[in-house]
C-alpha cells in the first residue's frame, strides 16, 4: 500500500493564530511543519522551537531555502497579500487567514495569480465547519423557515482586543477583523451574494486611547436573493464583560425564525407548527482534547489538505469567497462616504 504524500509546510506569522497554524500542521497526519517566519525573529524562533521547525525573518529566504509545498499565512489583516502572492509565485499552495485582503484590488490579484499558476489558495473560513453553523445552514436549506428575508448578525469584542491583544488595530477595521466569518456564513446560509450596502461607523473611545481606529460599524446589506441583513460590529465593550468576544444571529423567514446565541451555543427554531430549543456541545473552533487541537479549525485544515491532494477546489477558495472581501470593502467605503455603495461582482 502506497504511503500518503507528506506535504511540507511553512507558517508565516507567529502571533496568536500563527502559533495555532503551526501546531495544527505539526500535528496533522500528512503534513510536516518545516519553517516559521515572522518579522519578529525571536517570536518565530519561539514557535518554531516548539515543533522542531526552523525560524526565519525573511520571506524570500524562507521560500528559497525550504521550498515548502504549502504556506500558511497568518499575518495581520493588512499584510496578507504580499505573503500570499510570493508563495503562489514560488509554486506553493496557500491557506490564508480571513480576511483574504483589505483591498478589492489586492484580493483580485490573489485570485488572478492563483488561476494563472494553478495553485490552491483557500481562505480559512473555519466557522463553516462548526457543527452549530452547519445545523443552521441545513435548517435554512431544508425550507423549514421558508424564504429567509431578514437577518440580524451581532459581533462584539471587549477593549482588550484592540488595545492589548493586537498591536495593529489602527491598520484594520472591526468589520475586517471581526465580521469576515459572519458575512461568509450569512452568504452561505442564504446561498446569495451581497449587492448593495449602507453603513455608519462611530469613533471616539479608541481614539481617546491613542488608537486611530473606529469603535464600531453598523451595516445593512441587500443580497441577490432580496434578503436584507444587518451587521453590528464593535470592539469597545468594557473589560469587565464576562467574555472577550460574543455575538448572536437571527434569521427571519417567510415561515419561521431562527435565533442563535454564541455565548451559550444555543439555538431556537420557531415554525408555524413547532417550537424547539437546541443546545450544541462538542468541540467548537480550536479546543484541546487529549493533548491535540480539535474542532472546526482542524476540519478546515483537513479540507484544505485533502483538496491539495485530490486537486479539488476548496469550498472557501479565494475565487469562491472573493465576493465576501468585496462586500467587506464596500461596508468600509459606505461608512466613510456615508452613502449606499453598489457591490460589483
Amino acid at each position: 500500500m502506497d504511503k500518503p504524500r507528506i506535504l511540507t509546510v511553512a507558517v508565516v506569522g507567529a502571533g496568536i493564530l500563527g502559533s495555532r497554524h503551526a501546531r495544527v500542521f505539526h500535528e496533522h497526519a500528512v503534513t510536516r511543519l518545516v519553517a516559521v517566519m515572522d518579522v519578529d525573529f525571536e517570536l518565530a524562533e519561539a514557535v518554531a522551537a516548539k515543533y522542531g521547525a526552523r525560524a526565519y525573518e525573511s520571506m524570500d529566504r524562507m521560500l528559497e531555502t525550504e521550498k515548502p509545498d504549502v504556506v500558511s499565512v497568518a499575518t495581520p489583516d493588512f499584510a496578507h497579500t504580499q505573503a500570499v502572492l510570493a508563495s503562489v509565485r514560488n509554486g506553493c499552495d496557500v491557506l490564508v487567514e480571513k480576511p483574504l485582503a483589505t483591498e478589492v484590488g489586492e484580493a483580485e490579484a490573489i485570485v488572478g495569480e492563483a488561476e494563472r499558476t494553478g495553485r490552491t489558495v483557500m481562505v480559512n473560513y473555519s466557522q463553516r465547519f462548526v457543527s452549530d453553523f452547519v445545523w443552521i445552514r441545513n435548517v435554512v436549506r431544508s425550507g423549514a423557515i421558508g424564504m429567509p428575508i431578514l437577518v440580524q448578525s451581532e459581533k462584539f469584542d471587549t477593549l482588550y482586543v484592540p488595545t492589548e491583544m493586537i498591536g495593529w488595530a489602527s491598520k484594520t477595521n472591526p468589520f475586517f477583523f471581526m465580521n469576515a466569518h459572519d458575512l461568509d456564513l450569512v452568504s452561505w446560509y442564504l446561498e446569495s451574494r451581497a449587492v448593495e450596502v449602507y453603513a455608519q461607523s462611530v469613533s471616539g473611545v479608541l481614539k481617546a486611547k491613542g488608537i486611530d481606529a473606529v469603535d464600531g460599524i453598523q451595516a445593512v446589506l441587500r443580497f441577490e436573493s432580496g434578503a436584507s441583513a444587518a451587521f453590528h460590529s464593535s470592539w469597545v465593550h468594557p473589560d469587565t464583560y464576562p467574555v472577550v468576544a460574543g455575538g448572536s444571529l437571527e434569521i427571519i423567514g417567510t415561515d419561521g425564525f431562527i435565533r442563535y446565541s454564541m455565548s451559550d451555543r444555543r439555538a431556537c427554531l420557531y415554525t408555524g407548527s413547532s417550537a424547539q430549543e437546541i443546545s450544541f456541545g462538542g468541540a467548537h473552533t480550536a479546543d484541546e482534547r487529549r493533548g491535540r487541537v480539535t474542532g472546526a479549525f482542524v476540519a478546515s485544515v483537513d479540507h484544505f489538505v485533502s483538496c491539495i491532494l485530490s486537486g479539488d477546489e476548496p469550498v472557501t477558495s479565494a475565487r469562491r469567497t472573493l465576493h465576501v472581501t468585496k462586500a467587506q470593502c464596500a461596508v468600509v467605503e459606505a461608512a466613510q462616504r456615508n452613502q449606499i455603495i453598489r457591490i460589483v461582482q
